[in-house]
C-alpha cells in the first residue's frame, strides 16, 4: 500500500493509544482514532499528534453498532480492533469484510472468537483480504519465537514461558473490561503439547527460572491458536506449548478461585469482576515487567544443543503495542497474504523480531551445545 489509513478501535485505551502513537513515529499512516466517547478519542489524537508531528482524527464509533462502523470505516484500509469486548469480534468482523478492508485484533485467543474468524474465512480469501487475529505479545509472540529458533534447530522441544506483571493499581479500564477479562480467564485452555500430541489438563503445569529479577515461578499451560499447527510445520517436535505464572499468591490462591466460583452465577459476573479488579489494584506488585523465554532443544549439524530466545520489555502494555505495531506493519507492506491467519503464523519471524527490536523490545538469543 502506498499510504494506508488505518482505523484503531479502542484508540484511547491503555492498549489502542499505545498502538496509533507507534504508528504515528513510523510514518506513512492517515489515522482515526475510534471509541465509543469522541471526548476521549479527540484527546488522545491531540496528544499523539503533539509528540509526533502526525496528524490524527478522532471519530466515534462502536464496536457493538455494525451500522455505525460502516460509516465510521469508510475509506479504511486497515481496522485494529483493540477494545477490551472481544465479543464484538464478529460484528467488527462482519463490517470489515462487507467493506472489503483487512482487519487485525489483539483480543485474547478463544473458542468463540476463532468460531466467528472461521465462519467468514472463505469469504476472506475469496475477497483477497488479509485478516490477522490473536496480536500482541500473549498472544502473538510463542508462534514467532518457536518459528525463529527452528531456523537455529531441528526443534525437539520448544515450551514456551513468561511472566508479566503491571501496576494495575495505575490503569483505568472501560466499561465491560474486567467482565470481558473474566469470562476469557473462565474459557482458559489449559492445552500443551506434550509427548507428539496435545493433551488438555490442569496438571499441565510446570516451574521455570525466569532468571533475575523474577527467578523460578510456577506456571500453567495456556492453550493458543498460533501453536496448533507448529507440529505440523515441524515434524520432529514433540514438546510445545504457553506456559503462563500467575498473579502472585495472594490473587492466584484466594482472590482467584473466590470470583471464578461467583463468576459461574450471572447475576454475579459484573460483582466479580469488580472484585477481581479491586484485588488486582491492592495485591499485585507495584514493579512492572515482561518477560517471554523460549527454551528449545534439538540438534544442529548432528550435535545436541540447546536455543533459547528471550524478550522482554519493562512495560506489557507497550510490548503487546509493539508487537501489534509490528505486525500491522508487515500487514500493510508490498507483500500481501491472503487469508485468516493468528499473528504468531501471519508474520516473517526475522522481519517481525526485527522491527520488535527497534521499537524498545529486547531481545537475546543463544545456541550452545548439550
Amino acid at each position: 500500500m502506498a499510504r494506508a489509513t488505518i482505523a484503531v478501535l479502542g484508540g484511547a485505551g491503555n492498549t489502542g493509544r499505545r498502538i496509533a502513537r507507534l504508528l504515528a513515529r513510523a510514518g506513512g499512516y492517515d489515522l482515526r482514532l475510534m471509541g465509543r466517547t469522541k471526548t476521549s478519542v479527540d484527546e488522545a489524537a491531540a496528544r499523539i499528534a503533539a509528540e509526533t508531528g502526525a496528524t490524527l482524527i478522532g471519530v466515534h464509533a462502536d464496536s457493538s453498532d455494525r451500522n455505525g462502523l460502516l460509516t465510521a470505516l469508510s475509506g479504511v484500509d486497515l481496522v485494529v480492533s483493540a477494545t477490551a469486548a472481544t465479543q464484538h469480534v464478529p460484528v467488527v468482523a462482519s463490517a470489515a469484510l462487507q467493506l472489503g478492508i483487512d482487519y487485525f485484533d489483539i483480543h485474547l485467543s478463544s473458542p468463540a472468537k476463532w468460531r466467528a474468524l472461521r465462519a467468514i474465512e472463505p469469504e476472506i480469501v475469496r475477497r483477497g483480504l488479509q485478516f490477522v487475529s490473536d496480536g500482541g505479545f500473549h498472544p502473538g509472540l510463542p508462534a514467532v519465537m518457536v518459528r525463529r529458533l527452528s531456523t537455529l534447530a531441528d526443534l525437539a522441544q520448544a515450551p514456551v514461558y513468561a511472566s508479566f506483571n503491571v501496576d494495575w493499581s495505575r490503569l483505568s479500564f472501560g466499561d465491560g473490561a474486567a467482565e470481558d477479562f473474566m469470562s476469557e480467564l473462565r474459557q482458559m485452555d489449559p492445552s500443551a503439547f506434550r509427548d507428539g500430541r496435545w493433551m488438555r489438563s490442569w496438571r499441565n503445569s510446570r516451574e521455570f527460572d525466569f532468571g533475575p529479577p523474577q527467578g523460578r515461578q510456577q506456571t500453567i499451560a495456556m492453550g493458543i491458536e498460533e501453536l496448533r499447527s507448529l507440529p505440523d510445520r515441524l515434524p520432529n517436535l514433540e514438546d510445545t506449548g504457553f506456559y503462563i505464572s500467575g498473579f502472585g499468591p495472594v490473587i492466584d490462591y484466594v482472590a482467584l478461585p473466590v470470583v471464578m466460583l461467583m463468576s459461574m452465577l450471572p447475576p454475579l459476573r459484573r460483582l466479580a469482576a469488580s472484585v477481581f479488579l479491586a484485588a488486582l489494584k491492592r495485591w499485585t506488585p507495584r514493579d512492572e515487567w515482561t518477560v517471554l523465554v523460549c527454551d528449545g532443544r534439538g540438534t544442529r549439524d548432528g550435535a545436541s544443543v540447546t536455543v533459547r530466545l528471550r524478550i522482554s520489555h519493562d512495560d506489557p502494555y507497550e510490548l503487546t503495542a509493539i508487537a501489534a505495531t509490528a505486525c500491522v506493519m508487515e500487514m500493510t507492506g508490498d507483500e500481501r497474504h491472503t487469508g485468516l491467519f493468528p499473528q504468531g503464523v501471519y508474520v516473517d519471524p526475522d522481519r517481525f523480531l526485527g522491527s520488535l527490536g527497534r521499537m524498545g523490545g529486547r531481545i537475546e538469543e543463544t545456541v550452545e551445545p548439550v
